[in-house]
């Protein structure tokens, strides 16, 4: 399913099988000249995956070069039809479909999917430009993602500016939850003042629904529940400092995220939901030593079931392979 939706959201792949279909059918005639900067500009692409997509065709013998910088639809030797672009190229479908705005949020997930799965596979170097090229964006948007998932621990770079995946081991994953269990507490405590009767009320409320559908709710809803009290209460915190340190364990979270339910099974019930309760309970009281202590003891029992959810990926898969992992 990941590939697929990678495969769907890939500029070249969108470009290569629009031309393609239009050639193929007659939308676009033989003859046709191309060029990659006014073609860029007329999908709105950059030219990186502009020019992947005119090779992949060009492979398929359906389109030839013409010159240094041009290229004509159908075999060599057939008449060069020189109109604007917008008119040549008028019924190229990709052109009335939405536009995909390939920032780096567009792509995080999928990277971040890949990136958790290999952290437990050991330390792995990830190529800054085969993550660009493999996505058909530009270096701006890899490194963006890149950036995010160091911010949250799941990657970093060394001195030579090479970033390489942190592997998510036993003993790194309960450093971490050693870490949480010492830190959150006095953060969520902290961050009492600042969050409202009405945002605690929508939480807990969405907290109910999910137990009420559970099983039948998807891992990506369990994560944003997690969210809602580690990242969104958490992070509330008067202490940005504390705030700051904390972000990077939240690569424990999307352990989680990218392997319940599809690569490790969902347990008859998630304990999370009962001890969620009980400190969005102490923190609708305001009573700070009761969200302490509710919020240590959830993190202290959590531990063993992410340590032994990594353990079956580990043992049950295998490394997933991608061109950027060097």
């Amino acid at each position: 399913m990941g590939s697929e939706l990678h495969r769907k959201q890939t500029l070249t792949e969108r470009l290569s099988r629009s031309l393609r279909s239009a050639i193929v059918n007659g939308d676009i005639e033989p003859g046709t000249f191309l060029t990659e900067v006014p073609l860029a500009q007329l999908v709105g692409f950059s030219r990186v995956p502009v020019r992947s997509a005119i090779q992949a065709l060009m492979a398929e013998g359906l389109i030839h070069r013409a010159g240094p910088h041009g290229y004509i639809v159908g075999p060599s030797g057939v008449d060069v039809i020189r109109l604007p672009l917008e008119q040549s190229l008028a019924r190229l479908s990709i052109l009335h479909e939405p536009r995909i705005n390939f920032t780096w949020q567009t792509l995080y997930d999928d990277v971040e999917a890949r990136v958790v799965h290999r952290s437990f596979f050991g330390r792995t170097r990830i190529n800054e430009h085969e993550l660009a090229r493999h996505y058909g964006v530009g270096r701006t948007v890899a490194r963006n993602v890149l950036s995010r998932l160091e911010t949250l621990g799941m990657i970093e770079k060394d001195e030579a500016s090479r970033w390489s995946v942190v592997p998510l081991d036993e003993r790194r994953i309960r450093e971490l939850y050693e870490l949480r269990e010492h830190l959150e507490p006095v953060a969520i405590a902290s961050a009492l003042e600042a969050l409202s009767d009405i945002e605690l009320d929508a939480m807990r409320t969405r907290l109910a629904d999910g137990l009420a559908r559970y099983p039948e709710i998807s891992a990506a809803e369990m994560y944003h529940l997690e969210v809602d009290l580690h990242v969104t209460c958490v992070q509330r915190t008067q202490n940005r400092e504390l705030a700051r340190t904390l972000q990077r364990t939240h690569c424990l979270l999307t352990l989680s995220k990218h392997t319940v339910g599809t690569k490790v099974e969902k347990l008859p019930r998630e304990a999370f939901f009962d001890e969620h309760a009980i400190v969005f309970e102490a923190m609708r009281r305001r009573d700070v030593k009761g969200v302490e202590t509710a919020m240590r003891n959830h993190i202290r029992s959590s531990a063993a079931g992410v340590v032994s959810r990594a353990a079956i990926v580990r043992r049950e898969d295998s490394s997933e392979p991608a061109s950027f992992f060097a």
